[in-house]
């Protein structure tokens, strides 16, 4: 009975360990970190996380220059492991110039996600809250 109930409890233990964070669903920039002064504000858009397993999909939603349409990314390569994943996006060139692959990190910090990328100006990273 006794060991029963250990190997009960040590795959209990496992399958909460191993379980992806389930980040599905839209997610935003978190005001509160904008007003501190903390991450990129409103300017991060939505974004619409899909998980399968440890497999993560869906887009990004950004508004248009100038009041333009919204702009839809759609997210590749996305992978969940624990209460991190990553993904990345194929990002338009300035002035028609050739699209750039930019990588995305993300960390699952309590209800919200801390959510970091590298650009040529620079690292931005930024706090995510469920819309």
């Amino acid at each position: 009975m006794k060991k029963t109930l250990l190997a009960l409890v040590a795959v209990l233990a496992l399958s909460f360990t191993a379980s992806a964070a389930d980040i599905s669903g839209k997610w935003g920039p978190d005001p509160a970190a904008a007003q501190a002064g903390g991450g990129r504000g409103g300017r991060g858009g939505t974004y619409d996380f899909k998980v399968s397993g440890d497999t993560l999909t869906g887009d990004i939603t950004r508004a248009g220059r100038g009041g333009g349409e919204p702009v839809v990314t759609k997210i590749e390569d996305g992978k969940v492991t624990g209460d991190t994943f990553t993904f990345s996006v194929m990002q338009a060139g300035r002035g028609g110039g050739e699209p750039t692959k930019v990588t995305y990190t993300g960390k699952v910090v309590g209800d919200k996600i801390e959510l970091s990328f590298t650009t040529g100006r620079g690292p931005v990273t930024m706090t995510l809250v469920k819309q």
